[in-house]
């Protein structure tokens, strides 16, 4: 296989390494070869560019047009399609198991939008792989221009009019973002945010390579965006009397929109389910619960929680409900289900309780 330029190790596409290895043999430090991709068009002599800072996006994010992203004709290789560069020894490689279905975060144009799909975050030192920032970043740039990927971020996550518009401030946007967060430094330790979407007539792929941690570390997250396929049973009234009834609460997962306490029609099935309850026994007093995942900062997370509350609790009293047997509590992330350290866990700690009073 022949090996990506900009680099002392090419980074390995997953098409390859499953049809026929990649060279593993550690290059000369110095050495810098030729494109495999036909889509990679820098020379052997050419000067990496000096990374300038990122100028000021507008306060109102554009909303990004997809459609101006042609779609792919290329064959593409398995989830997550880029691999860790080849020469990295197994030791360094780290991060989650992919999560079937979640939420993630991405930046195109100058938007911060959401998306729903399989996730991967995965992590290498550059170092031991014998990158440098610059050239990790270069790799993997064109690994995936090479895929039919195009970048699409205008601004990177440290702008200052960007942080300012994103509810929770800076650390919840990092934390949205899977970046490390180095107080310390003028730049949190962000050396470099790219993110591409690669377009296929079946789904948005979305693969962010970020230098972090002071251009130690390369993170790389990929999403691919899909619809959840649907493997929890509606939780019927006369299920949630006997919870309450044998354990004073029972947990419910309602679908809200990223960051807002919109119940998604999805949801609404459920709602109904404790409005019949409440229906059946009217001397039931409920808490309604809001609960999310560690993600962000506490103060955020708490106001967000209560604002789902409530949101239930509008819900059950449009339908006829007396308010004074409901009580909204937000507490965020104050009672985990599950360890926060996990995408299951946390999907887990986001959730909404009955609490019988």
């Amino acid at each position: 296989m022949k090996k990506l330029s900009l680099s002392t190790l090419s980074i390995c596409l997953i098409t390859f390494l499953s049809i026929a290895g990649c060279n593993k043999k550690p290059v000369e430090a110095h050495s810098v070869n030729p494109a495999a991709s036909p889509a990679s068009a820098a020379s052997e002599t050419a000067t990496p560019p000096t990374i300038a800072a990122t100028p000021a996006a507008p306060t109102a994010a554009t909303p990004f047009d997809l459609d101006s992203v042609a779609m792919t004709t290329v064959n593409l290789p398995p989830f997550p399609y880029v691999d860790y560069p080849v020469t990295l020894d197994e030791s360094y490689r780290s991060g989650l198991p992919p999560t079937p279905f979640d939420i993630a975060y991405v930046i195109a144009g100058n938007e911060l939008k959401t998306v729903e799909g399989k996730v991967s975050i995965r992590h290498f030192p550059n170092n031991p792989a014998k990158l440098s920032v610059v050239a990790a970043q270069r790799n993997y740039d064109e690994a995936i221009k090479a895929l039919g990927g195009v970048k699409v971020n205008k601004l990177e996550p440290t702008d200052p009019a960007f942080i300012k518009a994103q509810p929770g401030g800076l650390e919840t946007l990092l934390g949205k973002l899977h970046i490390n967060d180095s107080p310390r430094s003028d730049n949190h330790g962000l050396e470099s945010f790219s993110q591409y979407l690669i377009r296929t007539n079946k789904t948005n792929i979305w693969i962010a390579v970020i230098e972090e941690n002071g251009g130690i570390t390369t993170t790389l997250v990929t999403v691919e965006e899909k619809a959840l396929e649907q493997s929890v049973a509606l939780i019927k009234a006369d299920a949630m009397a006997a919870s309450l009834q044998t354990q004073g609460h029972v947990a419910l997962y309602l679908s809200f929109d990223t960051d807002s306490d919109v119940i998604k029609s999805a949801s609404k099935p459920v709602v109904e389910e404790i409005v019949k309850l409440l229906r059946s026994d009217d001397k039931l007093q409920l808490n309604i619960e809001g609960h999310t995942d560690n993600v962000g900062s506490a103060e955020h997370n708490k106001n967000l929680s209560l604002a789902r509350a409530r949101a239930v609790v509008k819900e059950i009293t449009d339908k006829g409900i007396a308010a004074a047997r409901l009580n909204a509590i937000g507490l965020g992330a104050e009672k985990p289900l599950q360890d926060n350290t996990t995408e299951q866990g946390r999907a887990k700690n986001r959730r909404v309780e009955l609490v019988k009073r």
